[in-house]
């Protein structure tokens, strides 16, 4: 009787570690297929992005409104606040001059690197 007992717990293990297998194999499978992607049959062409970048750096000196908006930390007071200051005080010489500019902080100023210029 235990030998019995003992052949159907090493049936149950086989099958066990048969099925345990077998998962491990199709989760490796469906990893690396819709992982790796396959080659592309052509590559890729990325559009001439030369020049666009007056349409994403806003201007200090010549920036609206609705452009000055799209900086971060300015809404539309302080945007109307740093056209304010633009007219009574004349153009900025460097970006960083808007840190004069009431309600601005030297750290918004500096959240400014890469979208603001000055003309």
């Amino acid at each position: 009787m235990r030998e019995t007992h003992l052949l159907v717990l090493q049936k149950k293990e086989k099958l066990f570690l048969a099925l345990s297998l077998a998962a491990v194999v199709l989760c490796t499978v469906l990893a690396f297929g819709f992982a790796v992607p396959l080659q592309a049959a052509e590559p890729q062409v990325l559009p001439d992005t030369t020049g666009l970048e007056q349409y994403v750096l806003v201007d200090l000196n010549t920036a609206d409104l609705s452009a000055l908006c799209t900086l971060p930390g300015v809404g539309e007071k302080r945007a109307q606040t740093i056209l304010d200051y633009r007219t009574q005080n004349g153009p900025f010489e460097r970006v960083e001059d808007a840190a004069n500019v009431p309600g601005l902080t030297q750290t918004i100023v500096d959240s400014w690197a890469g979208m603001a210029t000055v003309s």
